[in-house]
């Protein structure tokens, strides 16, 4: 049982990290397919950092399992320190880009299946994604949303929600500067420096 917990301890690293790579791949395609331009970055965190951020989970749980503790914890504080200065930027960049906002109204909501109903399991799981079209250069635009709740009357037809214009690069955002997140990565930052220097005398 104890060897199977150490094993449990690597999932989220390795999740994150192909999450993150499988996200890279995305970018990729959708670049050489040149339909970059209007679809604009929906993630939370970059790719490459939800990547790096995977492989310091990984070596978090290794040093864990050898019963490093001082490794264990200086790797958690690149992790946290990581994760606040990712929102940091991104909060700074969406704030440079002096988005216009669009309206957009729903017009139609997709599902996709998570899950099916079992024994254990009551119900099967949906995710449900708005369908909204909108005007950009007095042309009707229509595009399924990032965006998505496992609720089912989250999102209603006929309701109107707002997009936001890149004038600069002539991409399409679902999400603005949020200062919440700002500050979110704020706090963040500070535990993760706060834990990485608490450890820095055992290190040197």
């Amino acid at each position: 049982m104890t060897d199977l917990s150490q094993l449990f301890l690597y999932i989220p690293g390795i999740v994150i990290f192909l999450v993150g790579s499988g996200q890279v791949r995305k970018r990729n395609r959708t670049r050489k397919s040149g339909n970059s331009a209007e679809n604009g970055d929906e993630v939370l965190f970059h790719p490459w950092m939800m990547m790096v951020e995977g492989a310091l989970l990984i070596i978090l749980a290794l040093e864990q399992n050898l019963g490093r503790q001082v490794q264990a914890m200086f790797c958690l504080a690149l992790v946290l320190a990581g994760a606040g200065v990712s929102l940091i930027a991104d909060y700074v960049s969406l704030k440079r880009r002096n988005l216009q906002v669009i309206d957009a109204e729903i017009v139609a909501i997709d599902s996709r299946q998570l899950s099916q109903e079992t024994k254990i399991i009551r119900g099967a799981k949906f995710t449900y994604y708005p369908i909204v079209k909108y005007r950009l250069n007095n042309v009707e635009k229509t595009r399924k949303c990032n965006i998505n709740s496992s609720g089912q009357h989250t999102f209603r037809t006929g309701e109107h929600m707002n997009l936001y214009y890149d004038p600069q690069s002539g991409a399409v955002l679902e999400k603005h500067a949020r200062i919440g997140a700002a500050a979110a990565g704020v706090i963040l930052t500070v535990i993760g420096l706060l834990a990485g220097a608490s450890i820095l005398p055992v290190l040197f």
